[in-house]
This record gives C-alpha cells, structure tokens and sequence, in this order.
C-alpha cells in the first residue's frame, strides 16, 4: 500500500496559511524588479521592456491576490457556505433557522445567556411564564446591559390570574408555580431599585416590566426586535406546569423566513399585557422579601488535597438529567475522569447566605429547596442532617424539601455530601457523569 504524499500536502498548507504574506512579496518584488529594469539596464535593450512588462504582471497578481484575500475570500467562502447549508437543509436555513435544540439545556450547553445577552444593542425583549431562571441567574447581566444604554422589556404571567391556578393544578397541584412567579417578580424589583439609585450612567436604558393572564403560547428571548440583524430564541409550546422538556429554536431575521412570526407573537402578548409598577414598596401587600440560593458560582466544594474551599464549576449533564428554573448542573470540574468514573467519587459543597438578625419567629414565610443529584445526595443545613438520601436526576419532578425550622437569623451555611457509584466497567467518563443541582427558594418578612 503506497504512502500519502504528506510532503506535498504541507507545502500546500504553508502556501495556505502564508497566502497573504505571499501576495505583499510578490507586489513588491514585481516593482522592485520593474524599477530596477528601468535604472541598471540598457534603454535600447531588446531585454527592457519583455522584463518590466513582466514585472508589471506580478505586481498586478500580488494586488489582485491581496485584495481578494482581504475583501473577496470571506464573502465568497460565506457565500459557498449558505448556498450549502439549503442544498443539505433547505427548509430550515430558508425560514431563518440557525439552531434547534432538543431542551432548555442543550440550548444552555451551546450559548450562554451571557454570549447572548452581549449581541443585544439596542433592546432586549424577553417573555415566558415566571422569568425565574433570569431573575436569579441574569440578574446583574440585565442590570449592566440597562445602565450602559440598552432598554429591556420583561413578559411574565400575572400571580393574581385565574389561569395561575389551572396551569397549578396541572402541575401535580403544588404552589410552587405561583410562587415563582411571586420570587421572580420581587427579584426584578431589587434590580429596578438598585438601577434607579445607581449613580451617573446618564445614557442608561429602561427596565420596563409587564403581565399577562393568558396560557402563555411559548417563551422567547429577542434581540434588537426588527433590526437586520434581530435574533429571537424561543421555546416552542406552551408551559402546563409540568418539567416536561420544551425544544428550543433559534430564528434569525431573514426575508420570508418564520422570524416575523415570533415577532409577532411577541408583540400581541405585549399589546394584551399590562404594566407591573416595580418600584412599589410592597409588591403583594405581604411586607415580604425573597432571596434565593442556587447551584452555580456561588457554591463552594471541598478541596480535598488542599483541604480548602473553592468555586465549584458547571459540569457536563447527562442526557436524561432534568434542570431546575434558575439553577445549574455543578460539580467539581466540568468533568471527571475515566478512572474516577470507575472507582466512584465523594465530595462535599456548600452555600451560605444571610437572613436578617432580627428574623425570628414566625420571620420566614415559605423555605423550600429544590434538589436533584446523581448518584446521591446528603444535606446538612447548620450542621443539623437531614434524615433522607436525595437523587432524582431524571425524575419528572425534583424533591422539594422544607427546610424552614433548620434556618435561623444571621449566617447560614447548607452542604451537600455528593456520592457517585462506581462503575467498574465505565470505557468513559460520560458513562457515569456525576452533579448536583439545587434552588433554595426564600421569602421572609423582615
């Protein structure tokens, strides 16, 4: 069997990655050449002129090749690709479709809200039932984007709507549908609060907050809605209160794509919305306040080596895991390694928060935590444990635990003593990923 000509393959590649080089060389080598010619030779030589024509030729190639490299490749090669991307898939690249993703976390494993929220300009518009998952993770993210110039329009359900109840009981019956939205809501008014007393900022944007009382058709992320370059995410189907996965799509504004589509529905929810005042005292009337602890960067695991705390990191999630609103799949990398997979592991994270000193009594209104882990789980909240093991990462719904009477005023810290199995027979890490997700979910009067 004869060998590849891989010597001729990297001559290839060399000329390739020096393309650029190469056509400044040739320019200025043909001129070098055609003004040498005309000093050092004979006028009346038959030579003279073969030569300079010559050298006019290869500086016309090399600036020809310069500007093709520089303005001409790119566009071609761009526009190549999309010629290719509607012969392999026609429909979707023809109705503005960039990506469509299984679940809210495949769309999390392939962008950011972070990345997504930077492409914004000059307005963010985002809907959905309770806007949990941005009111706790993309908080500080909307407040930057607001006070550097970019207005931001918020959809959520209205708590006090009767369709509140029903999208509750299709739920299983639990409250915690209504009291996400409740959380999401005095979240939001932290962040109006701390907008409205940041000082200068003076070409700051607006935070502008609506609700609605219909089944929300779908939930949707848009960017610089109508512009040419708009992008709209959206999760495609209406949220009944169940943890059923949603897919997700990504739409850009494209002529005759379904981009307009999107948009429009958008704007009827916004045009049958009504404004929410954030920054009334008291949201509810309760005299309440919320505060929530999520699996994410503000969780610490135990270094056991360096016998110190450190940051935990968002890990690789397995296929069948399930999310919680406003929490990440954590571990201690983002992912273990064959032999850990084998052998199993055991670590240790933690989260503190603070409660008002003088929150005592009858202080704390509702303390819920959500949790999921693989393999399993011990909690331990101020070093009282809690008498159950905790899995579930693939169970329809979460364990909810409250935690009300292991709380107090001032400090508390809550650790989570995370096992996973060994698998002796693993070929790879992915065969047995391990995390931990959680949400403590707090409203107290203070």
């Amino acid at each position: 069997m004869s060998q590849p000509n891989t010597e001729g393959l990297s001559v290839k590649v060399w000329v390739r990655d020096r393309i650029l080089f190469l056509a400044v060389i040739i320019f200025f080598v043909g001129g070098a050449i055609y003004i040498g010619a005309g000093k050092y030779m004979d006028p009346h030589s038959e030579w003279l002129h073969p030569i300079k024509e010559f050298a006019l030729l290869m500086s016309l190639i090399g600036v020809v090749s310069l500007g093709y490299e520089l303005f001409l490749r790119e566009l071609t090669f761009g526009e190549y690709k999309s010629a290719l991307q509607e012969i392999v898939n026609p429909d979707a690249v023809r109705l503005g479709i960039e990506g469509i993703y299984k679940n809210r976390s495949e769309l999390g494993q392939s962008m950011s809200f972070e990345s997504l929220f930077k492409q914004a300009d000059k307005e963010l518009f985002i809907g959905g039932s309770s806007l949990l998952s941005i009111a706790t993770s993309s908080a500080e993210l909307l407040k930057k984007k607001i006070l550097n110039g970019t207005n931001v329009r918020l959809l959520l359900m209205d708590p006090s709507a009767y369709v509140v109840e029903i999208i509750t009981r299709q739920g299983t019956g639990k409250a915690t549908f209504l009291n996400e939205i409740r959380t999401s809501l005095m979240l939001l008014q932290k962040v109006a609060h701390e907008i409205e007393n940041e000082p200068g900022y003076p070409d700051r944007g607006k935070l502008t907050v609506h609700t609605y009382d219909l089944i929300p058709s779908h939930s949707f992320i848009c960017l610089d809605e109508g512009s040419a370059k708009g992008v709209i995410v959206a999760d495609i189907g209406p949220y009944l209160g169940r943890t059923t996965p949603r897919p997700s799509m990504l739409v850009v504004n494209k002529k005759d794509g379904i981009y307009e589509y999107w948009r429009e529905m958008g704007d009827i929810m916004w045009q049958e919305s009504k404004p929410f005042n954030m920054l009334t005292e008291d949201l509810f009337g309760t005299k309440t306040k919320a505060l929530m602890a999520t699996s994410g960067p503000e969780t610490d695991y135990f270094n056991q080596e360096a016998e110190v705390w450190q940051e935990a990191s968002i890990c690789k999630m397995n296929a069948d895991w399930r999310s919680i609103k406003g929490a990440q799949w954590i571990w201690v990398r983002e992912e273990l390694s064959l032999e850990e997979a084998k052998t199993g592991t055991k670590n240790r994270f933690r989260v503190k928060f603070d409660l008002p000193i003088n929150c005592q009594g009858d202080c704390i209104v509702r303390a819920d935590l959500f949790l999921r882990a693989d393999d399993e789980c011990r909690v331990t909240i101020n070093d009282v444990g809690l008498n159950q093991e905790y899995g579930g990462a693939s169970y329809p719904e979460p364990f909810i635990i409250d935690v009300e009477k292991y709380l107090k005023s001032g400090e508390n810290t809550m650790e989570f003593e995370l096992m996973s199995f060994a698998k002796p027979d693993a070929k790879s890490p992915e065969e047995n990923l391990t995390g931990l997700i959680y949400r403590l979910h707090l409203e107290y009067r203070e």
